[in-house]
């Protein structure tokens, strides 16, 4: 009766989110009318092997960033640093700390998606204008998360995400709210987590307009939402020995600048050492694979692992990162 109890209230939340109007069922019609759309690209390397389907995994602090439920489940302090080669000379950096106690857990994140200074050009200047102006996003997010009982977890984690460009610069408070839970069916755990949900921004300031009646006005730049998304994952260990461990992983996405769509993942352990990823993902249209590796050493209790994923894509370059991970 406790398990249906459980599942039924995660149902409930979920059927909340989506039907009472904090998720409005939107398609491809809304791609691109979100701010700070920088906060869907993902930090965990282990994550990006495997389509993004890390809700109910965790295992490392940048849980921080998919489910704030998960930092308890994680037993251990730790950090991680990870780099991504994203398109067309754009990095980003992210790091993130977790530090936990029997019953509940603290962590904080920060992260970073910069790109050389570009030569600002203009219609009598096409080849450079000789100035220059840099553009970069950034975000700090402080996490905290409480076990209600072995098998049964949430979290909420408070973010400052902030872009800049030329004068321009726009700064947002957001919220992410999360459960975990172990179901009791071997180590099946489903995840619900519901990110970004904060108010609409613009860039502080105001730009001319002359109107129809060719007054010249002062208006105010339009706000936009920031890049909510309601997630609902799971995870199981599908075979187990001393040699292999196979996991299967799988996760519903819905954004509300884009359509709902369905992502899954898998990894095959060897030796509990060398990991093998890949992932699908049903919202690419381009090439929806993903790829990854991992190696992890353990000893005294304490945990090293350090993760790569690689995406090729049609027709914008590949996609690499890398991820350092240490459990203590």
């Amino acid at each position: 009766m406790k398990l249906l109890k459980k599942i039924l209230i995660l149902t409930l939340f979920a059927g909340i989110l989506r039907g009472g109007g904090l998720l409005p069922q939107l398609g491809g019609q809304r791609a691109g009318t979100s701010s700070f759309t920088f906060l869907k690209i993902k930090p965990n390397a282990r994550a990006s092997g495997m389509a993004e389907t890390f809700m109910a995994l965790g295992g490392d602090a940048s849980v921080i960033h998919y489910n704030p439920a998960g930092l308890i489940q994680i037993g251990a302090p730790s950090v991680t640093f990870s780099h991504l080669d994203w398109y067309t000379d754009i990095n980003y950096e992210y790091f993130a700390i977790s530090i936990p106690t029997k019953y509940w857990a603290l962590g904080f994140e920060a992260g970073t998606l910069h790109m050389p200074a570009m030569e600002i050009t203009t219609e009598y200047k096409p080849y450079g204008s000789g100035e220059y102006f840099n553009f970069s996003n950034y975000f700090f997010g402080l996490s905290f998360s409480r076990k209600m009982s072995e098998r049964f977890s949430f979290g909420i984690t408070g973010r400052i995400a902030g872009e800049e460009y030329l004068h321009f610069k726009s700064t947002a408070f957001l919220l992410d709210l999360g459960t975990f839970y172990y179901t009791g069916y071997k180590d099946l755990r489903i995840a619900v987590s519901f990110l970004n949900f904060g108010p609409p921004t613009a860039p502080g300031g105001t730009y001319e307009y002359i109107n129809k009646d060719g007054v010249l006005e002062n208006r105010e730049y339009e706000k936009f939402s920031p890049p909510t998304t309601f997630h609902l994952g799971s995870a199981i260990t599908l075979y187990e020995n001393r040699i292999l461990n196979c996991l299967l992983s799988a996760q519903l996405n819905h954004p509300v600048d884009n359509a709902e769509y369905f992502a899954f993942g898998t990894e095959f352990t060897l030796l509990k050492t060398l990991s093998l990823r890949a992932g699908y993902d049903t919202n690419n249209d381009t090439n929806p694979f993903s790829y990854g590796i991992g190696f992890a050493a353990e000893k005294w209790g304490q945990s090293l692992r350090i993760d790569y994923a690689y995406r090729d894509n049609t027709y914008l370059n590949r996609t690499q990162q890398i991820q350092i991970s240490y459990n203590f």
